[in-house]
């Protein structure tokens, strides 16, 4: 599916994604978080939405799928600091494997905009392009990202 595609398909059946994720989730927070995962999972799985006859389908079930494992892993996270020097490029083989272990244990919003940002070097109207977000949720989505890789990589390097 291309790019412009898939920003008007998206733009289009998003009230319905959050109206649905607000109903299982109940937050409204939490299900615009919900729905900004549910729309970077689908960017990256693009190139198969050309195979349903809706996009409709496959973002509702992509939805449910993301509200139902927010649901099943409400549990606390940790804190700390050496993250931010690895960021910066600082780092040696341990701290590498450390930081990325750490991203890898980001919820899938905060992880996909990480790896967006830092990784793959996109703007941030970029990503909220591609995620139907705007560039304020995505700043903040980034922020607690950051945040989230700092505490999980103390406690994996510790």
């Amino acid at each position: 599916m291309e790019r412009d595609r898939f920003e008007e398909e998206a733009r289009r059946v998003r009230p319905r994604l959050v109206s649905e994720a607000r109903r299982l989730l109940g937050d409204p927070d939490d299900a615009d978080d919900a729905v900004q995962d549910a729309m970077l999972k689908l960017w990256f799985y693009r190139e198969r939405l050309d195979g349903y006859s809706s996009f409709d389908a496959p973002a509702i079930v992509t939805v449910r799928r993301v509200c139902l494992n927010r649901l099943r892993s409400l549990r606390p996270h940790a804190d700390i600091s050496e993250a931010e020097r690895t960021l910066d490029g600082e780092a040696d083989g341990r701290d590498f494997q450390a930081l990325m272990q750490a991203i890898d244990m980001l919820p899938g919003v905060e992880q996909a905009v990480l790896r967006m940002r830092h990784i793959d070097g996109m703007e941030i109207e970029e990503i909220a392009s591609i995620s139907s977000s705007t560039p304020g949720a995505v700043r903040t989505a980034l922020s607690r990202a950051r945040r989230r890789v700092r505490q999980l990589y103390t406690r994996i390097y510790d």
